[in-house]
């Protein structure tokens, strides 16, 4: 501690220079910080989604759920593997361990789908879900018409233009995992079949379905020469109105053709659904971005909020986008409580060594600790890799709280020996300066260390709760 003190005095435009070297590294370590409102405090987990649509829930835990569950245990680095079963679909968590790479453990799972598919239900195919984690919904929107709107859109037709408009343009935002719709109504052909018509027609429902399958298809051929060309020959099945289902042949009767027409009626509908978005009491459309897993997201919303801009010129004239969270405004105001703590923490120095001490100079000296301080806490956190959130920023505003005692007693010290003794010139004063330093640094030392350890335990916890509180204890530290 004396050497450190003495080497201070002596080689002043070290410490000048190390000041500078500490203020520059803050600027670039806080404009590419990753700033969060809350710590993530999930598991390690992905998530594998199935769909088997019509089926009961014993169905999907028989014969999805179970066997999936017992095919990814297998995987190294498990913890423990969580299912749930429902209506039509199944949800297989599977969570590893905390020192298990995050995109490791997704390749791992992809492995153990592409064998798993033979030990399902034919036409069933387990997905992966996004590369993201429990807090990734950064930004919800709705869209919605306009109060002037002459003719203002259905759901079925805002749904339409998120599912293949804003929803693909959104997807390309660098650091986008997904963008989920959600709401409104999907848009599909359907074709409702008459049992009293098949009856008497003696057609088998399983025809019908064939029929459609087969005629909603392009198919090609080989080509034509025409001198130094080649014609290539294809013939064009996909159906494109109403009216090519209608016309679809399913079987004849004494060279009769008998049509979809003929048994079903067909018209464009909603899909079913079981949910809903509702905004202040009315249904709406809309979607949610989800981050990728690692990702700033203060850059992310960022780049949205620029996409979305390019978005808005593309929608009609009855449609607007309005997005109703934004993930920003909680780190802001995150931001902002640091920022005001150490605002009011160096007007209270400042105002306290004034009216003590009566001398500005120290009340300036001791408050450039603080900024100081705080930006040496963010050069450590990011190369720790510590987010910026608000426990972590709690701990540095408990901390400047000490940083200013430490400041106050250290400068009250050195300053009533100065008026004391009163020196003579510079080596004299630098020589008191020293002396009165070394005398209670010591003991600064020892307060500080104290406060140190009292946090040692927090560094132990695991799980939620050190994901929640290791990096209070770390920024304080």
């Amino acid at each position: 501690m004396q050497w450190l003190i003495d080497f201070s005095l002596k080689y002043r435009i070290f410490i000048i220079i190390a000041f500078a070297a500490i203020a520059l590294g803050s600027l670039f370590v806080l404009d590419r910080a990753s700033v969060d409102a809350i710590p993530d405090i999930g598991e390690n987990q992905q998530i594998v989604f199935t769909e088997w649509s019509g089926r009961s829930p014993k169905d999907i835990e028989e014969q999805i759920t179970y066997p999936l569950s017992i095919l990814l245990q297998g995987i190294p680095g498990i913890d423990r593997v969580r299912g749930t079963s429902a209506f039509g679909f199944s949800t297989v968590y599977v969570i590893f361990k905390e020192d298990v790479d995050f995109y490791w453990s997704r390749s791992r799972v992809l492995e153990k789908l592409s064998t798993a598919r033979s030990e399902l239900p034919d036409g069933v195919n387990p997905t992966l879900g996004p590369d993201a984690t429990g807090l990734g919904q950064i930004f919800w929107y709705t869209l919605e018409n306009r109060p002037d709107a002459l003719h203002p859109k259905s759901l079925q037709e805002l749904r339409s233009l998120q599912d293949f408009y804003v929803r693909y343009l959104l997807q390309a935002t660098p650091g986008v995992s997904e963008v989920a719709s959600i709401g409104g109504f999907v848009k599909e052909y359907q074709i409702d079949v008459d049992p009293n018509k098949i009856f008497a027609f003696d057609i088998h429902f399983p025809q019908i379905i064939k029929a459609i399958k087969n005629s909603n298809i392009d198919v090609g051929a080989e080509v034509i020469e025409d001198g130094d060309r080649e014609l290539i020959v294809r013939g064009v099945g996909f159906f494109k109105n109403i009216s090519d289902i209608e016309e679809v042949v399913v079987s004849n009767k004494n060279g009769t053709p008998i049509r979809v027409k003929d048994l079903a009626s067909v018209q464009i509908g909603p899909a079913f659904r079981r949910g809903a978005l509702d905004k202040d009491g009315s249904e709406a459309v809309g979607g949610i971005v989800t981050m990728r897993y690692g990702e700033n997201p203060a850059n992310v919303i960022s780049e949205i909020k620029e996409k979305l801009k390019q978005i808005r010129t593309g929608l009609p004239n009855e449609v607007e986008l309005k997005a109703f969270y934004d993930r920003s405004e909680l780190v802001d105001k995150t931001m902002g409580t640091v920022y005001s703590a150490l605002i009011q923490e160096i007007i209270i120095t400042v105002f306290v060594i004034l009216f003590f001490l009566l001398h500005f100079k120290s009340s300036i000296l001791v408050s450039l600790t603080l900024p100081f301080g705080v930006g040496i806490s963010f050069i450590l956190m990011h190369l720790f890799g510590i987010d910026s959130n608000i426990m972590s920023l709690s701990g540095l505003v408990i901390a400047i709280g000490s940083m200013v005692d430490i400041g106050i007693i250290m400068t009250e010290n050195i300053y009533s020996h100065i008026a004391e003794n009163k020196p003579k010139n510079t080596h004299e004063r630098l020589k008191l300066i020293a002396d009165s330093a070394k005398e209670i640094g010591p003991a600064i030392l020892t307060a500080v260390m104290t406060t140190i350890i009292t946090f040692i335990p927090v560094f132990a916890l695991d799980g939620a709760e050190g994901k929640l509180f290791v990096p209070l204890a770390w920024a304080k530290t």
